[in-house]
């Protein structure tokens, strides 16, 4: 019979994703995770599996608790360009906040090219925020305030690719080259106004 275990596995999944976060994969030792998670190596194998499911269940969690939720303001019906503006100032905000970067853009990182379910779930993202993007921009097309000839699809991609360009510079603490890539985005976002 199974042992039940007394803690709390989604609190010790949150301190795993934590540790993976600012240590990342290869350098995340299983003594590490049963240290920071306080709990001993049968009951971290027996709850999460080896390190690996560990890792990808963490990147999984991060995905549905942190960054898919940032994107709800991008999905109400009447988000806008100003939406989109708004999105990226907060986006923007968070390279000071998050001292170790984006989790998935850590991953991307260290494990994208190794690892089928990393590039699952970092592709959901990017699709995600790509789909996000395009939708605003579509229906601001649809209300006459963006001009008919302009393709959504494209500069919605050309903004996912600003956003993980900011994120790299975000994690090396260059600041000042994202205020600056701040501004020259407002600005391009204004200029497509009609």
């Amino acid at each position: 019979m199974a042992r039940s275990c007394n803690f709390d596995r989604q609190d010790k999944l949150i301190a795993a994703m934590e540790l993976f976060w600012q240590k990342g994969y290869a350098d995340t030792s299983v003594s590490d995770l049963v240290a920071h998670l306080k709990i001993n190596r049968f009951s971290l194998y027996n709850s999460f599996g080896d390190k690996l499911s560990l890792y990808r269940e963490s990147l999984s969690y991060y995905l549905a608790h942190y960054s898919q939720p940032k994107l709800a303001p991008l999905l109400v019906d009447d988000a806008d360009l100003d939406t989109i503006k708004d999105y990226i100032t907060a986006f923007i905000a968070l390279q000071v906040d998050q001292p170790y970067g984006c989790f998935l853009q850590n991953a991307i990182l260290e494990k994208y090219l190794k690892d089928e379910v990393v590039q699952q779930l970092c592709g959901r993202l990017f699709d995600s925020l790509h789909q996000a993007f395009t939708q605003v921009l579509a229906d601001a097309q649809r209300r006459g305030r963006l001009s008919s000839a302009l393709n959504t699809q494209e500069v919605a991609s050309f903004l996912v690719m600003q956003l993980q360009g900011i994120r790299v510079l975000g994690k090396a603490e260059q600041y000042q080259l994202i205020e600056q890539a701040r501004r020259v985005l407002m600005s391009y976002l204004d200029g497509l106004r009609r």
